[in-house]
């Protein structure tokens, strides 16, 4: 990895904004909205003949019965979530009608009809709308899950308001909805307008959804069934079905309520209790501005202004969403307590520029994908030219080159706005990370996002000094290379202590690398094997089928070093208390004498989960040791004679073989290196050489016993 020589081509993580095509000026043609009043009218004849069918059926058990059951059906969760929703989360109507001039017949700024706006709408002869005045808020009445039919595929989703409080939409996808929470947010922006999508863009974006999956982020997008977002979609079904993993990706889409077509079939109905289905057509044949939802995303937020097709209304609460996760206080996160957000781009028009910059204001790296196209390539090819001046008639050059159907159309005012963006988006370079796509493979996307990663955090005021984070950061990364570069440098002394949250993450993600750096760097690791350590890595990072394989193979054979090893990786487990206590002392051996030696019982510990190269590395900390060697090759041997899956029992056949040579080759070195010490002995030397010589010698015993 060449990071630092390319660090001005790279970029930074966080918010997004995903580009919507501008509405059309045929608004007269979108779907008639769904008026609270029409539907009480529409309902209402419905429900006195249920009422009367009902009454005429009151005395039948068989009708109380029912209604008992689908009572008992609803669960707490579902009861909480539905009180949850209706208690903190709006819609908003128009209650102003204001003409529009530029319209045909009687349609509303807002977008709506005059027939379409609700009971008691005032009228407005001033020229101006403005949603905060002219709309107010109600219940929302579109939420639960959404199925898409036709793929068979199902979906949390709400509507809400443009100003729903972050914390508290928050709270709903992490409590009520269930999500975990994340450990990186990847918000994806780019242009909404189908375009074909590059087979390396496509692999660029794999391997997004990829370490998504891996690192446990959500991915924030659009959430419409076109452009950008379409094909998110696609590689989060693809990436589902060919992996199987029980962490499935979470993409969330964040579109604007009056931007989405068919969603009358997501409102409820007024009769509805608890947890509501909504089955959602996906129309992509239907020949108006409005868009459908995807089909891929696991979560819909829908923003709702009053408005019908008016694009980008979603953009301000995706934003302040955004910023409120990336400043929670997480004790566990291993990135100094915070949620890190990278913003990835690619292509785009204005509201990708305007992500851009929102993001880079709110501190928040920003990966750009030179080679995508428009404001991509505007952005990539003025970190090129760093260093040059950047004079609003450099940056217009580059925008009409990369954009020139767009900026053509721009007004001079509006041209001057897309100049101010660029150049608060450039005078914070250490935010950007410029990647090519013609050069983006796997680790290449994922060397990206690291480092953006850390320039964000290591620049930022509150953590430059936070080496300890930084070091975890790039742990989690498997970032070496930087650590050695950026954190363990000639200046800066480390204790052992502060190295042992490191090495202890190290260990359980299986970093050997890492394992070597912080030993080189100062770890005392006899001093960190503490027995409280030992116990956790046995008791939550041992793979339960490793000790079942352990427990058939001391079953198996009478083996006493088998038995030895069970009894001392039981003693370690402290959820297996039962079945220690319930162990025959006739069994029990005195484990005192490994006990004592806590580097070995690491060694066991990597050793039984065919832990190849980390168990290499702790080998050595025990000087080399041949009866360690030769243990831990006759221990994976009869290992893998009990083991089902057959890589893994021929992974412990390789390993054993490994440590069998190894332990020759270490007693090979011994029997030469005495021949050498008695062919010496026999010849004057130099006080200083005999020396030397019995002092190898005496190490060389101290390491046999």
């Amino acid at each position: 990895m060449t990071v630092r020589q390319n660090t001005r081509r790279w970029s930074r993580e966080f918010i997004p904004h995903t580009e919507i095509r501008s509405a059309s000026s045929s608004r007269e043609r979108s779907q008639s909205r769904e008026r609270p009043r029409q539907r009480y009218l529409e309902n209402s004849t419905d429900l006195a003949r249920m009422r009367s069918h009902r009454s005429a059926m009151l005395g039948s058990s068989r009708t109380l019965y029912s209604s008992m059951s689908r009572s008992i059906e609803l669960s707490l969760d579902e009861l909480d979530a539905v009180k949850f929703i209706q208690e903190n989360f709006k819609k908003r109507e128009c209650v102003t009608y204001t003409k529009d001039s530029k319209a045909q017949d009687s349609v509303c700024k807002c977008g709506y009809t005059k027939i379409q706006h609700i009971e008691g709408t005032q009228v407005n002869t001033s020229d101006k709308w403005i949603y905060k005045k002219h709309t107010k808020e109600l219940p929302s009445d579109a939420y639960g899950n959404i199925q898409f039919d036709a793929f068979g595929r199902k979906g949390k989703y709400i509507r809400l308001s443009r100003d729903t409080a972050p914390e508290t939409l928050y709270e709903l996808m992490t409590k009520y909805w269930q999500l975990k929470t994340p450990n990186l947010i990847i918000s994806v922006t780019g242009g909404s307008k189908n375009f074909s999508l590059k087979p390396r863009m496509r692999k660029i974006f794999s391997r997004l959804i990829y370490i998504a999956q891996t690192k446990g982020a959500w991915i924030f997008t659009g959430g419409t069934h076109y452009g950008l977002m379409k094909y998110i979609g696609e590689v989060v079904r693809d990436n589902s079905i060919s992996r199987s993993s029980e962490e499935k990706v979470v993409a969330i889409g964040i579109a604007a309520w009056g931007m989405i077509s068919n969603r009358d079939t997501l409102i409820r109905s007024s009769t509805t209790e608890g947890n509501y289905v909504a089955h959602y057509i996906m129309d992509e044949q239907k020949r108006d501005p409005l868009y459908c939802l995807d089909n891929n995303h696991t979560h819909l937020i829908l923003v709702d202004n009053g408005t019908n097709g008016h694009p980008t209304t979603e953009a301000d609460l995706r934003a302040s969403l955004e910023k409120y996760i990336s400043e929670l206080n997480v004790p566990d996160s291993n990135y100094g307590g915070k949620i890190p957000i990278v913003c990835f781009a690619q292509g785009g028009g204005k509201e990708t520029l305007r992500a851009i910059n929102t993001a880079i204001k709110s501190k928040i790296p920003c990966v750009v994908v030179e080679g995508s196209g428009q404001t991509a390539d505007v952005i990539a090819s003025l970190v090129d030219a760093e260093g040059t001046s950047l004079a609003s008639s450099a940056i217009k050059e580059k925008l009409v080159r990369y954009m020139p159907r767009t900026i053509s159309r721009l007004a001079e005012d509006e041209m001057e706005t897309w100049i101010r963006w660029i150049k608060e988006i450039m005078d914070n370079l250490h935010l950007l990370t410029v990647i090519k796509m013609e050069q983006a493979g796997d680790e290449f996307v994922t060397n990206a996002i690291s480092f953006a990663l850390y320039k964000a955090f290591s620049t930022n005021e509150q953590d430059k000094d936070n080496w300890n984070a930084q070091l975890k950061l790039l742990l989690e990364w498997n970032q070496l290379e930087l650590a050695s570069e950026e954190i363990f440098t000639n200046d800066r002394r480390w204790e052992s202590a502060d190295l042992e949250d490191a090495m202890f993450a190290a260990l359980v993600k299986d970093r050997p690398k890492f394992v070597r750096l912080l030993l080189e760097n100062g770890l005392n690791l006899r001093k960190f094997l503490t027995s409280e350590i030992l116990t956790e890595l046995f008791s939550l990072h041992f793979s339960t089928l490793v000790f079942r394989n352990l427990q058939i193979a001391k079953n198996s054979y009478n083996d006493t070093l088998l038995t030895f090893i069970w009894k001392m990786v039981l003693s370690y487990q402290r959820n297996r208390k039962e079945e220690r206590n319930s162990c025959d002392d006739s069994e029990i051996q005195d484990l005192t004498p490994i006990i004592k030696h806590p580097v070995q019982v690491l060694f066991i510990w990597a050793i039984l989960q065919n832990k190849r190269e980390l168990s290499k590395v702790i080998w050595e900390q025990t000087r080399g040791c041949t009866l360690a060697a030769l243990g831990a090759s006759k221990l994976l041997k009869s290992l893998a004679k009990v083991k089902n899956d057959i890589n893994a029992a021929g992974e412990s056949e390789e390993i054993a073989n490994e440590f069998e040579a190894r332990a020759n080759c270490s007693q090979s070195v011994t029997a030469m290196m005495r021949t050498w010490q008695r062919c010496c002995s026999s010849i004057p030397v130099k006080p200083g050489v005999r020396v030397t010589v019995l002092r190898w010698q005496s190490k060389q015993k101290t390491r046999n016993l």
